[in-house]
């Protein structure tokens, strides 16, 4: 046999792990907190138009460099009141 049938028909242990060693990332259900005003309409399917009127309004907005981040739930309790 060679090497590649081997590894073949060697059976995998459930719960193997393949990364060799390292870790795999952590993944969560929950989507990250903070999204950029450019992709609002993809994250939370409001208008960036409409959030920039939610800043003039109040709403924080976070910047680093030209990129404007806002907060999910910051908006979330924004809209509600």
């Amino acid at each position: 046999m060679n090497t590649v049938t081997q590894t073949i028909e060697r059976p995998v242990k459930p719960g193997a792990n393949f990364t060799r060693g390292r870790t795999a990332p952590i993944r969560t259900q929950e989507p990250f907190e903070l999204f950029r005003l450019s992709k609002s309409k993809f994250a939370v399917d409001v208008c960036p138009n409409t959030i920039r009127s939610y800043f003039k309004q109040g709403l924080p907005c976070y910047k680093r460099g030209k990129a404007v981040f806002v907060s999910r739930s910051e908006l979330a309790q924004f809209i509600m009141g």
